[in-house]
């Protein structure tokens, strides 16, 4: 019985430890998200692609789509990530009034655009669909933190499950050694 509660006293130094340790030291985090940066050019558009740590999203898959889904046109970022959208000989009426441009990696970083090509001094372009924000014809990168960039609560909430499971997964690894002790 000493030794049990021996054991579970450890365990708690343990927890403490795991919980204090990342509080106390402040190290850079490694994850990072993916945005975009515009170039204006006149009748072209030219995207640049990458991610929030200043890497370019390399021969990326874009697939541009008009507001009724037809695909306007497909490519592949360059090496330096840049794609380049131009609308200069299309004639008004053609033209379409929105576009939809997505641009993935392959490994999990996606980042969506809409683009309307409607007024001459800024373009307005809508993040994921969401709030539209006026784009200047050079602007710093724009796009989504991080691939797990969630609320507090939800992160809190993840942290304290993680502890949790991992207190619980301990809890029953000592009472298996325990029992294993008393049978033989």
């Amino acid at each position: 019985m000493m030794m049990a509660r021996t054991a579970f006293y450890q365990l708690s130094v343990l927890m403490a430890l795991l919980i204090a340790g990342p509080l106390a030291t402040s190290a850079p985090a490694f994850a990072h998200g993916a945005g975009w940066q515009i170039e204006d050019t006149g009748n072209t558009k030219t995207y640049r692609f990458g991610y929030t740590d200043g890497s370019p999203m390399a021969f990326a898959e874009v697939v541009v789509t008009t507001k009724d889904g037809k695909v306007w046109q497909k490519a592949r970022t360059d090496r330096i990530g840049q794609f380049s959208l131009g609308l200069g000989g299309t004639p008004v009426p053609d033209a379409p009034s929105e576009l939809h441009i997505k641009v993935a990696d392959g490994m999990g970083h996606v980042v969506q655009l809409t683009y309307q090509p409607t007024d001459t001094t800024a373009d307005t372009v809508t993040p994921g669909g969401g709030q539209t924000t006026a784009v200047s014809s050079a602007t710093a990168i724009q796009g989504t933190p991080a691939l797990f960039d969630l609320p507090i609560w939800a992160s809190i909430l993840f942290g304290c499950s993680i502890l949790a499971n991992l207190f619980g997964g301990l809890l029953l690894w000592q009472r298996r050694q325990m029992a294993r002790k008393q049978s033989n």
